[in-house]
């Protein structure tokens, strides 16, 4: 029964973060901007102070719930064995880290908010300035901390995902989302690489093809909860071969 509570909230956490990550402020539903242009990407929040507060708790409890689903797919790991249920736990630890590093960020986004509605609270006063210019400080700081969890991201996806496509023994619809994360976290990688060593003129090119992986990566995740939620029905609990 573990490990469909574990896949009941992996596709829960799966639903609130793509949602929250929708409707958060300047993102694609609400006013979009060039989330690269730091001053714009504050004036939004500043417009709408209590849908981005409301967005990042959203998204914090998301990750959360990820975290609890990938941990019931640990002992599955260890029956597996062998390297491959090795490089599943692996995955899995990552993946946390991951998430985690990604709330550190949001919890960030929490204090930049707070800043910017003091600063509109302080119109017109030298605090506003204060206010603002340290609000950018630490929004251009959790935007580096936000990189380091995408730096992660492609050996978490690849090893989760390599990890499933030998726990799962029949190929399905729960297999072939295992190959898309396998896919999915090498593009990734990939796209990283070019990011660091061969950057182009545009960021913000590389910023929506990661938007688009790790959707794709959502739904992959969404659908291993669903099999891990359906129990000997989806993802196999009897003893797989390493």
């Amino acid at each position: 029964m573990s490990i469909k509570y574990a896949g009941i909230a992996m596709m829960v956490g799966i639903v609130l973060s793509v949602a929250s990550t929708l409707l958060y402020p300047g993102n694609a539903l609400v006013n979009a901007v060039d989330q690269t242009d730091f001053p714009a990407a504050l004036e939004v929040i500043a417009d709408a102070p209590t849908l981005a507060h409301v967005m990042i708790f959203l998204s914090i409890l998301a990750m959360l719930l990820i975290s609890f689903g990938a941990i019931g797919l640990y002992p599955l790991a260890t029956r597996m064995g062998g390297l491959n249920g090795t490089l599943l736990k692996f995955g899995i630890i990552i993946a946390i880290i991951e998430w985690s590093i990604v709330i550190i960020g949001l919890g960030m986004r929490h204090f930049v908010t707070h800043l910017m509605q003091r600063a509109t609270s302080a119109a017109g006063s030298d605090d506003q300035m204060l206010f603002e210019e340290t609000a950018l400080i630490i929004h251009i700081a959790l935007t580096a901390t936000l990189l380091a969890s995408i730096a992660i991201y492609p050996f978490a996806t690849m090893l989760m995902g390599l990890g499933l496509t030998k726990l799962i023994q029949t190929m399905n619809a729960y297999k072939i989302s295992a190959y898309v994360l396998l896919v999915s976290g090498a593009v990734g990688l990939l796209t990283y690489l070019i990011a660091m060593f061969a950057p182009g003129d545009e960021p913000l090119v590389y910023l929506i093809i990661f938007n688009i992986l790790l959707f794709i990566g959502s739904i992959s995740l969404f659908i291993t909860g669903l099999g891990m939620y359906r129990g000997s029905e989806g993802l196999a609990e009897e003893e797989p071969s390493s």
